[in-house]
């Protein structure tokens, strides 16, 4: 706010009536607007400084019970800010030198009132850029306290890098960063040596050709903390003039988590595109298997509908467990729960096994074909029948093998073998059979089915 353009509150310390009133009037002729605040106690003076704010404090140098001296000390503890400016019938210069030492801001002998109008202009005028540059050195400390706060919310460091002179300073998040001690400055190339050597290349290129044409430089790469773990930082440097030459002021970020983020979604978008195009390739031959065995429309339709049923089911399963694969358990909770009432006993039983994405799908289809067989024409299509599934892992030189087993008793007898290889069979010959390492025998036994499996299981 200018002061000058609104009446400008004076406190005024003076015990001379007269002279009060010359002075009132002489500020009035020269056309300031202001209004006066009278006192001539210290008692008073001080009450005043306390109670309110003025623009501007005028004070006698010579009083009965009161000096100038004495209200300047006041003054400047109770206002700092406030111009004071004395006005006195006598002050020589060793006085004058004295006051303006102990922070008076001008002073005018009441025979020279002339001056005194031009001397309160200067001084609120020196006082309003001094409140300038405060504000804006408070504007300026403010920004860079939320500066450091965003810096300090979101891990970043900073830092200084002195090119010619072979140094960098770093500040306390860059060494935490870094994971070393807190330290004033480091050398150029033992920073250099903390970069992973593979990046070096990369580093070389990006920073030094930036470094020459004066350019602003962002880069990724990876360095080794003392303790041996390898982090991923994004650096981002430009550059300023000093002292002839060019200096690198940067900021520098830990991204692993971001990094491993990004790679694990590049991972889910590669495994999803690998798992729909197979499973496109899955339906495409269920379809066309159903296709050249139905009898019928209708035993075509139902036996589609419920074949792709249980690759959706396993598909939802592995989804839900973000791809990582699905237990064994879980397919056949999943295919056989419906039969539970169905037969005297099914019974589960094995350790933990996960099959990956891939196994686990043509593994859901494998126990669908034959769990829908048991409910046709096996061990689930009797109330006096009974299910058993086995399983087993060994640990070969190679990889561990998981042994299944697949167990009906008491459903119809079977007079012979079927002379018709079923969707299942095929199935699990070819896809289960056909990996390398594994076995499938289908024993068509009098008192009920059983299938032997053997499947290596890849780590």
């Amino acid at each position: 706010m200018n002061q000058l353009a609104q009446p400008i509150s004076i406190l005024h310390l003076e015990d001379s009536d007269l002279d009060s009133d010359l002075i009132t009037t002489n500020l009035e002729l020269s056309g300031l607007m202001f209004r006066t605040d009278r006192v001539w106690t210290r008692a008073d003076f001080q009450d005043r400084l306390e109670q309110s704010r003025f623009d501007l404090i005028l004070a006698d140098y010579r009083l009965p019970a009161f000096d100038g001296l004495s209200a300047l000390e006041i003054a400047r503890e109770l206002a700092p800010d406030t111009p004071f400016i004395f006005v006195s019938a006598t002050l020589g210069e060793e006085v004058a030198i004295e006051s303006l030492k102990n922070g008076a801001t001008d002073y005018v002998l009441k025979s020279r009132l002339g001056r005194l109008a031009s001397c309160i202009r200067r001084a609120l005028a020196e006082r309003q850029e001094i409140d300038a540059r405060h504000r804006a050195e408070r504007s300026e400390e403010e920004a860079h306290r939320r500066l450091a706060s965003a810096m300090a919310v979101a891990e970043i460091g900073a830092f200084e890098w002195d090119v010619e002179a072979g140094q960098v300073v770093l500040d306390e998040r860059s060494c935490a960063i870094l994971g070393m001690a807190t330290v004033s400055s480091i050398s150029t190339k033992d920073l250099y040596d903390t970069i992973v050597e593979e990046d070096r290349q990369d580093v070389d290129h990006k920073f030094l050709s930036a470094y020459r044409n004066n350019e602003r430089v962002q880069g990724d790469f990876r360095v080794r903390l003392p303790n041996g773990i390898v982090r991923d930082l994004a650096v981002v440097c430009d550059w300023f003039a000093k002292d002839g030459g060019s200096i690198g002021i940067g900021v520098v970020q830990d991204v692993t988590d971001r990094k491993r983020a990004e790679e694990h979604h590049r991972l889910v978008v590669r495994e999803l595109h690998h798992r729909v195009k197979n499973s496109l390739a899955t339906v495409q031959s269920v379809i066309s298997f159903s296709l050249r065995h139905a009898s019928s429309f209708e035993s075509f339709q139902e036996s589609i509908v419920k074949r792709i049923d249980a690759l959706a089911r396993s598909h939802s399963l592995l989804t839900d467990d973000q791809f990582g694969g699905l237990l064994l358990r879980d397919i056949l909770d999943g295919e056989l729960t419906a039969y539970q009432g169905s037969a005297s006993g099914i019974e589960i039983d094995g350790p933990r096994v996960y099959l990956q994405p891939q196994l686990a799908t043509t593994m859901s289809l494998a126990v669908h074909e034959l769990a829908t067989n048991a409910a046709k024409y096996g061990a689930l299509s009797t109330s006096g029948g009974r299910l058993v599934v086995h399983w087993r892992l060994e640990q070969t030189e190679d990889a561990p093998h998981l042994h299944m087993s697949w167990d009906e008793t008491g459903g119809p007898r079977i007079e012979k073998a079927p002379e018709h290889q079923g969707f299942g069979s095929i199935l699990m010959q070819r896809l289960l059979g056909g990996m390398a390492g594994s076995e499938v025998d289908m024993d068509f036994r009098p008192e009920g089915l059983r299938v032997q499996i053997i499947l290596p299981l890849l780590q």
